[in-house]
């Protein structure tokens, strides 16, 4: 019989740890160049697909978000993927440090490992959207897992019998389809193409519509086996319940916990979600394989901590009120609350229906539109008081969101009074399905966003009788006259109110399109000029101290000449030859009025003045340069042509008409300098920042004088973003200003943004940090 010792089996141990190391550096490397070799093949696919995803008509802003992904990942396809390149090397190498760790590794880990008890309790110490980055790749991550799970499955145990562990799992695989989402996602941000189209791009990847990973995860798992790594299904007996853990209190790594109740995690709709904005905390993304679904349940709890229903304690035999239960499926837990009181919510039913059969409703001059809060005001009726704690504390919470609708500035005054009628019918629904504060997806919850959203458009002026003011209404009288328990109404009223904004939408883009398309011929025109500003400016600098540009000379480069090169720098595509000319006539213009002192120079002088002259007219003729101006110009020329040919030294400069030419030189070149320079002087701040973010459907604010207010909304933008066109709901009353000019107005005070993000996240929102605040104080 032989002992081992200790010594022996730590060597063995760490041979086994370099082998390890040793094969999964050799599927990284087969993983980097399979996505290397398809990179142009993937992009394609997910390209058109977003294409597809354009033409099924969806919302207008997550169209315009599409667009201009597919779009950028044309135009920048070789930063994304060099981006792309990075950042799944970086994940790969992280997860395989999760797995594999070194020594100082495995002694870090095993100092945190104490902290994991208080995940519940450290979600005020994580950025709200780093939990919903979180959520958001999980959501996406859960299809391709789902789609490859037979291709990876086999994989997962093959690794798990090389890493020597007992129960092999999918969180333990560096190369799970998890890992590839999340390093497309980091590529997207760190390229910094669209910051706003962050969440539909990612929402929009499919398995069948990307690369096919069924190919690598084959050729992987045929790596191993040829390494004579074999998959063994591990059998454990399983610890009984009664028997206590030493792990009892720590939630379980890989149990799907989403944060609504749902199967998959929605995510509401933040602006820049791609990109944390300046003071939020850093980003978690590099633990994020192991914490993530932690994540997800410490914001379950928070959102609970709110007063939407309390987990029951442990050990609590059932005595007191029982508001929510957990329901184990698979591998993974959900949370179910209870279900409405059935008293209750026939009380409800008799206030919807009083308040259908109200065809009108009057409002009061200044009146405060937070006195139609009943929600708040039933709240001591004896209905409720009778009802169980979790159908109050929904009473409340609900309250306190149409609170926030009410105190909305952006909303007009009548369109709270229209959207507030939904108190009651939007409180049955939250009722019946619980998950209206969990998850954006809730069909009431995206009706009331969605109207909320579209009434900011609206303007008083119009009237009653205006075609968004009437649908608004007529879908809130539907609600009130045909809701009773089924929730698909909101749904199909939802999709019949998008269609209608739709319609809007293309009416007022025929309108705007003739006001885009002369603003995009002015921005390309203005581009050639600054193109020919350059080319003006290094050929005049260019130029040898002893011979320089003749001072006449200097104004009409630098304006009429100007012209002409922009005008055939604008066709250079079609017709190179014609930018070709304006250089050479340009230079050979130069040349001419230069001293000729000697023989072979006059005579080829002579020799070039016809084509000058030609194409020197042709070139004026097409700008229409007509008049004494011209003629004064080609007066002076040909006296110093003649000059040049007769004369064999240079012409003093004392008369008073040459030094006028001089200073009309000089003036000339000043204001070419300030052209390249920019006419608006400073560095840019957070203005010129925030406007360089903006794009179109943005609605603003415009104070035109002290006494008007406008509202518009940002409806196109040119491709150089040197013309951002605001127009109204219609497309009419339209203005443009660059982005400069827009940012002088936000630094004015005279242009403010409307908040994009649904109002019932910024109610949530707000209402999660009047929790915070109070539970900090």
């Amino acid at each position: 019989m032989s002992i081992r010792s200790p010594s022996s089996s730590h060597a063995a141990e760490r041979g086994s740890r370099v082998q390890a190391r040793r094969h999964i550096r050799a599927l990284m490397g087969k993983t980097l160049a399979y996505f290397a070799d398809h990179e142009s093949d993937n992009l394609t696919l997910v390209r058109e697909h977003l294409l597809d995803l354009v033409d099924a008509r969806p919302s207008q802003a997550r169209g315009q978000n599409l667009r201009s992904a597919c779009l950028l990942l044309h135009k920048h396809a070789d930063v994304f993927n060099r981006a792309f390149q990075a950042a799944l090397q970086t994940s790969l190498e992280e997860e395989v440090r999760s797995i594999l760790p070194d020594v100082t590794d495995a002694t870090q880990s095993r100092n945190s490992a104490s902290d994991e008890a208080l995940n519940g309790m450290t979600l005020s110490l994580i950025d709200v959207c780093e939990v919903e980055r979180i959520l958001l790749l999980d959501r996406v991550a859960q299809r391709f897992t789902a789609h490859y799970d037979a291709s990876v499955s086999p994989l997962t145990l093959r690794l798990g019998a090389l890493l020597g562990q007992d129960a092999p799992s999918l969180l333990s695989n560096p190369f799970r389809p998890e890992v590839f989402v999340r390093a497309f996602l980091l590529a997207w941000e760190k390229s910094g193409l669209d910051d706003q189209a962050t969440e539909d791009l990612l929402l929009a990847l499919e398995p069948r519509h990307s690369l096919d990973l069924a190919p690598l995860y084959a050729d992987l798992n045929a790596t191993l086996m040829q390494a004579g790594i074999e998959a063994q299904t591990m059998h454990r007996i399983k610890r009984s319940d009664s028997v206590p853990s030493a792990h009892a209190n720590l939630g379980p790594a890989s149990a799907a916990a989403p944060l609504s109740g749902g199967d998959e995690a929605p995510v509401s709709r933040r602006p820049g979600l791609g990109a944390p904005e300046a003071g939020r905390a850093r980003s978690v993304w590099g633990g994020l394989a192991p914490a993530g679904r932690n994540i997800a349940a410490q914001a379950r709890q928070f959102l609970q901590r709110l007063g939407l229903g309390s987990p029951p304690a442990p050990g609590d035999s059932g005595d007191g009120e029982a508001l929510a239960w957990t329901e184990t499926h698979g591998d993974g837990a959900r949370q179910t609350f209870a279900p409405a009181d059935p008293e209750f919510m026939g009380y409800l039913g008799d206030l919807q229906a009083g308040a259908g059969a109200s065809s009108s409703y009057q409002i009061l001059e200044g009146q405060d539109p937070g006195d139609h809060n009943i929600l708040r005001q039933m709240r001591d009726r004896d209905e409720v008081r009778r009802a169980p704690e979790l159908d109050r504390g929904t009473v409340d919470a609900l309250a306190e969101v149409f609170d926030f609708v009410f105190a909305d500035q952006a909303i007009p005054l009548q369109m709270k009074f229209v959207i507030g009628r939904l108190q009651i019918p939007v409180l049955k629904a939250a009722m019946i399905d619980r998950d209206f504060f969990l998850s954006a997806d809730h069909p009431a919850r995206r009706l009331v966003d969605t109207l909320a959203s579209a009434s900011v458009a609206w303007a008083p002026e119009k009237g009653e009788n205006d075609p968004l003011y009437v649908r608004i209404e007529s879908t809130v009288k539907r609600v009130l006259t045909e809701f009773e328990d089924d929730l698909t109404l909101f749904s199909e009223l939802l999709l019949e109110f998008t269609e209608f904004l739709f319609e809007t939408e293309q009416q007022a883009q025929v309108r705007i399109e003739p006001a885009a398309d002369h603003e995009r011929v002015g921005e390309s025109y203005e581009q050639a000029l600054a193109h020919a500003d350059e080319a003006v400016h290094d050929r005049i600098k260019a130029l040898p101290p002893e011979l320089p540009l003749a001072p006449f000379l200097a104004p009409f480069l630098t304006t009429q000449w100007r012209e002409v090169m922009a005008r055939a720098w604008l066709n250079v595509t079609d017709s190179p030859a014609q930018w070709d000319s304006a250089l050479t006539a340009m230079d050979q213009l130069i040349w001419s009025t230069q001293p000729k002192t000697r023989t072979e120079e006059r005579r080829r002088l002579v020799a070039v003045l016809p084509d000058l002259v030609r194409n020197l007219n042709a070139g004026l003729d097409a700008i229409d340069w007509t008049g004494e101006a011209r003629a004064t110009f080609t007066r002076r020329l040909i006296s110093t042509h003649m000059l040049a040919i007769r004369m064999t030294q240079p012409v003093a400069v004392d008369t008073a008409s040459a030094l006028l030419e001089a200073n009309a030189g000089q003036e000339a070149m000043n204001e070419l300098d300030q052209r390249r320079a920019g006419k608006l002087a400073g560095s840019a701040d957070e203005f010129d920042a925030m406007a360089q973010t903006f794009s179109r459907g943005l609605w603003f604010d415009f104070m035109v004088n002290e006494t008007t207010r406008h509202r518009c909304r940002l409806s196109w933008v040119s491709p150089m973003r040197t013309r951002l066109l605001f127009t109204n709901r219609d497309g009419f009353d339209a203005f443009v200003r660059s982005e400069r000019e827009v940012a002088a107005l936000l630094r004015r005070g005279r242009l403010s943004v409307i908040d994009q993000v649904p109002i019932v996240s910024r109610a949530l929102d707000q209402i999660m940090s009047d929790a915070q605040d109070r539970q900090a104080a």
